[in-house]
């Protein structure tokens, strides 16, 4: 008799594990969704993009100097890459409030991706490899295309740290060089 009570309460509590492990493997009830409408994506800043990666600066160069003769201005040379912090603030000191009125009024600017230093190298060699030291770096030519100005020392390699009264300075020199 106490074999079969024994049996009988092992069986008991194969039951109430059994009926447990059932209640823990059960999902829970998910609750109802309310609304079907998305959430709206979130906004991503992104960074100001000011190389154009498809341009032909052979091109641009030649319209720059045809613009810059007619109306008597110099041609400046931007050499950068939009992956390069200091070419990203020299670009965004060029359009400053104090640099640009001076910058338009002097300047034909042409923009000239380097990508990861495998771009438009042989532009940069015609003038004297001024990128040798590090972007951004600026050649300065007259009407002519004759080469008066250059940063081939590496004096904006590190223009994140240039204020935009420094930049203007420079362009205030640029713009006075004779040729």
């Amino acid at each position: 008799m106490k074999h079969i009570v024994r049996c009988g309460q092992v069986m008991l509590l194969l039951i109430i594990s059994a009926a447990l492990l059932a209640g823990c493997a059960a999902p829970a009830a998910q609750p109802t969704p309310t609304a079907t409408a998305k959430p709206a994506p979130k906004k991503v800043a992104t960074l100001p993009r000011p190389y154009n990666e498809k341009a032909d600066p052979a091109q641009d160069i030649a319209a720059a100097l045809k613009q810059a003769a007619t109306e008597h201005k110099r041609v400046l040379l931007d050499f950068g890459a939009n992956w390069c912090p200091d070419c990203l603030v020299l670009s965004m000191h060029f359009d400053n409030a104090q640099v640009k009125p001076f910058l338009d009024q002097h300047f034909v600017v042409v923009k000239i991706d380097v990508g990861k230093w495998d771009k438009n190298l042989e532009i940069a060699k015609q003038y004297g490899n001024p990128i040798k030291l590090g972007i951004p770096a600026v050649v300065v030519l007259d009407e002519d295309g004759k080469q008066i100005a250059s940063t081939a020392d590496g004096a904006l390699a590190s223009a994140s740290t240039s204020k935009p009264q420094d930049i203007l300075a420079y362009l205030k020199q640029w713009a006075e060089a004779k040729p």
